[in-house]
């Protein structure tokens, strides 16, 4: 007997919460949001068309709370200064300071993404940290993949100007490649 729908959303879990993290920076209210996506998916179940799959559609429906949350708390994500981060620091290529670095830039590029205006922030947001195809985010946006792409284009040129008016980039000259003005 094949799955049903509901019966897959558990295998994208993970990947949601992932995507959420990058957006609010606290592991906490990723895991909150995660887990009221998932209630939500569960409830409008019938709502999915089909037409895009599964993590597509979970990833918008997590953006949708992640904005209202945002909205409704008038707030910006906060860069996570929990002392569990560093020891969670797994030994790989990168040292410890490279991964602490790559954290920070990553909370920095989500709070300056919370700036773009709405249809380019969810392009942004659910291609480059969702990594979900313009296919995907066409379908799940009711837009058309050429205009994916256009908003794709143009809130990433706006996120660049965002970042160049609000940081002080040196990558590859400094240890620390951002620092705000």
């Amino acid at each position: 007997m094949p799955e049903t729908m509901i019966e897959k959303l558990p295998q994208h879990r993970q990947i949601v919460r992932g995507f959420v993290m990058k957006l609010v920076g606290d592991a906490a209210l990723a895991d909150d949001l995660t887990q009221e996506s998932f209630v939500r998916a569960t409830r409008t179940e019938k709502s999915h068309r089909g037409d895009a799959s599964e993590r597509a559609w979970l990833s918008a429906i997590a953006l949708n709370l992640v904005r209202d949350h945002f909205r409704a708390t008038k707030r910006r994500p906060q860069t996570i200064s929990d002392d569990g981060f560093l020891d969670g620091i797994e030994s790989s290529d990168d040292d410890g300071e490279t991964q602490v670095i790559r954290k920070e830039m990553t909370d920095c590029i989500a709070e300056h993404l919370l700036l773009l205006p709405h249809p380019q922030y969810d392009v942004v947001a659910l291609h480059d940290m969702a990594d979900l195809p313009h296919k995907e985010i066409a379908s799940q946006l009711g837009i058309s993949e050429a205009n994916s792409r256009v908003l794709l284009h143009r809130g990433r040129a706006a996120l660049r100007k965002i970042l160049e008016r609000n940081c002080v980039l040196s990558l590859g000259c400094d240890d620390v490649p951002c620092e705000r003005r």
